[in-house]
């Protein structure tokens, strides 16, 4: 595990300082025969609305994520709709083949007891958790949790007291019907992420995103400590991770960090001007930073580590610019410009809405680093959508594709970019 500290600051009217830090948190890739072995839990909804094409895409990215599987990892897979089933049970080697044809003879039945076949999809892993690896529950649901238990805090609850235990949940919304905040709750208090699935063709994009991921662990329940230093006026995180506050200590939950995707923390400075006789050469604290998780050292091993490092910039540096920093600040702009949107369109201000967006998508075009690629991305996709609540009141999936563009760009989660509307690829994997 790398921490890496990029500093972007410009002088303000009032003679102080705006400073910008942002937190790069890269993992070691690890070498094929020293990955840590995945033990995961499939639980797949049958009910009705699933019926057709969704339950088909479904259940062909289950049967690909089982087949991309090493032998030496686990696979259990639990089916529900009012009632719950085991189509397998923790299995790993040769066995997985006979777990991918169970998982092609699944059929659609009635409502949906997410919180029974979550139930028994932990309960699996938890079997099967008797040594070092990777536990996770993989939830994918297209409906509202009707059945069983469906107060969602309880569920939220559940998933928090699992993810304790060393057993994580992500989940996957499927079309119009889900509940995206129990999905997004139950993914944050599990420790997982959680994905949007608009059309079927996606699935198995978002399936590969997800084993990618796992497949590159390396480390655990990542965390960042915030310190304030006495320097600034003002200290706020820009990301939205799940934290808490203890006193001026500010802790930040990143969850999960993969080989494969760097995890991204940018925190905002506000710096009063410098008094008189005060030296422009010497460098004021902004923070303390501690960035503490468990890293994975191969098939048996989990070293905790603790990363400590002070931010401080010097005022006589005068104003610099960077890049990779402008770039984060636009994305998280654009996430908040998206939420502010969904928000105004629900209330029937379409054309604010609009405005909002095409607001955003301007900074864009203005930064001068319209170029990037994912920045001239965000752009067209902002237009895009400027179009679309302009011209028509807007559908659930609009809103739904809305909120995860959102949630991925304030989880700095830009690798799964084209996981996000049909027609747009699939993201690379093996």
């Amino acid at each position: 595990m790398n921490v890496h500290v990029v500093l972007d600051h410009e002088p303000v009217a009032d003679g102080g300082f705006l400073v910008h830090a942002l937190l790069r948190v890269e993992g070691d890739r690890t070498a094929p025969e020293e990955r840590t072995p995945l033990n995961l839990g499939v639980v797949l909804d049958r009910s009705g609305s699933m019926t057709g094409e969704k339950l088909t895409a479904a259940k062909a990215a289950a049967v690909r994520l089982v087949q991309r599987l090493w032998p030496e990892d686990r696979v259990s897979v639990v089916v529900f709709d009012h009632e719950v089933d085991v189509v397998a049970p923790p299995t790993f080697g040769a066995g997985h083949l006979a777990v991918a044809d169970r998982i092609r003879r699944v059929r659609a039945g009635g409502s949906t007891n997410l919180s029974g076949g979550w139930l028994r999809g932990r309960d699996l892993v938890a079997e099967a958790s008797d040594g070092p690896g990777v536990h996770r529950v993989i939830l994918l649901t297209d409906g509202l949790a009707n059945v069983g238990i469906t107060d969602p805090e309880a569920l939220m609850g559940l998933c928090r007291k699992a993810a304790e235990a060393g057993i994580t949940t992500t989940t996957i919304g499927f079309g119009e019907g889900f509940d995206e905040e129990l999905l997004r709750g139950m993914a944050d208090a599990g420790g997982g992420g959680t994905y949007y699935i608009e059309e079927p063709d996606q699935a198995a994009g978002v399936f590969n995103d997800e084993l990618e991921g796992l497949m590159s662990l390396a480390a655990q329940n990542v965390r960042v400590r915030v310190t304030p230093g006495e320097g600034p006026d003002e200290v706020r995180v820009l990301h939205d991770y799940p934290s808490h506050a203890a006193g001026e200590v500010l802790t930040v939950e990143l969850g999960d960090l993969y080989g494969v995707e760097p995890r991204r923390l940018l925190l905002r400075f506000l710096v009063p001007p410098l008094e008189g006789d005060a030296d422009p050469r010497v460098p004021v604290e902004l923070a303390q930073v501690e960035v503490v998780g468990h890293v994975l050292t191969g098939k048996d091993g989990v070293e905790r580590k603790t990363i400590a490092l002070p931010i401080t910039f010097s005022p006589a540096d005068g104003p610099v610019t960077h890049p990779e920093v402008r770039r984060e600040i636009l994305l998280v702009e654009a996430a908040r410009a998206r939420t502010e949107a969904l928000k105004e369109a629900r209330e029937g201000d379409r054309y604010a809405a609009a405005a909002r967006l095409r607001e955003a998508a301007e900074q864009i075009r203005g930064s001068g680093l319209e170029d990037d690629e994912i920045l001239a991305e965000e752009c067209a996709d902002l237009v895009a959508m400027a179009d679309t609540v302009e011209i028509r009141v807007l559908h659930a999936a609009d809103g739904k594709y809305l909120q995860q563009r959102a949630y991925s760009s304030m989880r700095s989660r830009h690798r799964t970019k084209k996981s996000y509307r049909r027609g747009e690829g699939e993201p690379e994997g093996k």
